[in-house]
This record gives structure tokens, C-alpha cells and sequence, in this order.
């Protein structure tokens, strides 16, 4: 076992190890800071599944939303949401959470011969909201082989 008295003290770091040590030790510290704000910066700002403010109990607003799709023959059908998309997703269309209701629209419109798809949301106190998707052909979704 070595003693100070016998062995010299390891030499301290020079001084350009010392000063990229402390920029690596801001930068760290301030990308934690800055990471959790990116949500300011989204284009859907009540979207809070990925903040703090998730863990809050503050209510949804209600809202309601109603879908139809029109196909190429001009006639018009509803959408029973309930039944086209899981519960969960439900409540997000009906937010009209926006990544949620592309994906929705963009689904409807690979079903067979839609034209084009329409969603309305409205929520308590709120303004309506349409959503509307014009479909093509090149919309429709690539089908497999039957087994």
C-alpha cells in the first residue's frame, strides 16, 4: 500500500481537461432543463401525455365528435366511433388531438371507394372543429394475400 509520504499526489487535470469538463457539465445540465420545455414548442400545446402536467388531475373538457365518410357513388354513411377505434383512441379524436385525427382520416380513406372523410368536434364551451380529408386513389391501402 503506497503513503503520501513516500509517493508524490497523482497531478491535477490541466487546465484545458478542467474547462471542456465544465462545458460538458453546463451542457448536460441544460439539455435536462431545456428537454422537458420542447413541449411548448409542439403545435398542439393542450397535448400533455409526455410533461408533468399529465400527473395533474385536471379534467379533460367533454367533447363530442361525429364522423362520415362519402363514398365515390355520393352516398354519405356515419362513423361510429366506438366501433371503428378503441376506446382510448376515441377520447383522443374527440380532443382532436392532431396526429390522431391524421391518422384516422388517412385510415378511412384506404377503405374502398371513399371520396372523402369529415370529422367534427366540439367541446363544451369550445369551437367546432372540422377535419376533412379528400381521398384519392393511391390512399387505399396495399392488400395481402389471402391465407
Amino acid at each position: 500500500m503506497a503513503s503520501t509520504q513516500t509517493e508524490p499526489p497523482p497531478p491535477l487535470p490541466s487546465g484545458k481537461n478542467r474547462t471542456r469538463s465544465r462545458i460538458f457539465i453546463a451542457l448536460f445540465v441544460g439539455l435536462q432543463f431545456l428537454v422537458p420545455l420542447t413541449y411548448l414548442m409542439r403545435e398542439d400545446v393542450t397535448d400533455d401525455r409526455f410533461t408533468w402536467r399529465s400527473l395533474t388531475a385536471v379534467d379533460a373538457p367533454e367533447c363530442e365528435a361525429r364522423a362520415t365518410v362519402e363514398r365515390r357513388d355520393g352516398e354519405r354513411q356515419p362513423i361510429e366511433l366506438e366501433t371503428a377505434l378503441h376506446e382510448d383512441w376515441v377520447d383522443y379524436v374527440r380532443l382532436g388531438r392532431r396526429a390522431v385525427v391524421d391518422a384516422f382520416l388517412e385510415r378511412r380513406c384506404g377503405d374502398g371507394d371513399v371520396a372523402s372523410v369529415e370529422l367534427v368536434t366540439r367541446c363544451v364551451g369550445g369551437e367546432e372543429k372540422v377535419f376533412a380529408r379528400e381521398c384519392t386513389s393511391t390512399d387505399e391501402l396495399p392488400r395481402t394475400a389471402a391465407r
